[in-house]
């Protein structure tokens, strides 16, 4: 690369380094967290690693058991829901809505909260094919896992937005 093409790359790096740019979902968390224990109910593991795999991530240390915990991550009523979203001139349903809900917070060992009780609510729309019955199912499941997915970036994005 000549030098004529490496003064605007450079100005460009110092230009978004400079104005705080970060790459989306680039989330750090404050250290003032400590070991966190997560704590989610019944045997949702999926979302127990997923949460796992993205706080270790961004540096968090982890904890598998909740005496050593300095605050424990507590998610509450992980549920999917689907719903009828359209009805075909046939009586047939074309389209479902899947919805995901939950709660969580983040407190201390002493019960202080340092991140008060949220909901969270996440949508997604799937087509529903009925001749289709596989390729409709594997649609549903790839939603599941998406919303799973997005549920777990926005609590790390709430949790760094509320830690600051």
């Amino acid at each position: 690369m000549s030098t004529f093409l490496r003064l605007p790359a450079f100005a460009a790096l110092l230009f978004l380094v400079g104005c705080g740019f970060h790459v989306r979902g680039h989330y750090q968390l404050p250290d003032t967290v400590g070991a966190v224990f997560i704590e989610v109910p019944g045997y949702d593991y999926d979302l127990r690693h997923r949460l796992h795999r993205a706080l270790s991530s961004r540096g968090v240390r982890l904890v598998e058991d909740a005496t050593e915990a300095d605050s424990v991550l507590r998610i509450s009523d992980p549920t999917f829901t689907t719903r009828v979203l359209s009805v075909g001139t046939d009586a047939r349903v074309l389209e479902h809505e899947l919805r995901y809900t939950l709660g969580f917070e983040l407190s201390r060992r002493d019960g202080s909260f340092l991140v008060a009780p949220q909901n969270l609510e996440l949508l997604r729309d799937i087509s529903y094919d009925e001749s289709n019955v596989l390729g409709s199912q594997s649609e549903a499941n790839a939603g599941r896992v998406e919303l799973l997915d997005q549920s777990v970036r926005e609590i790390v994005r709430r949790l760094a937005a509320r830690l600051r």
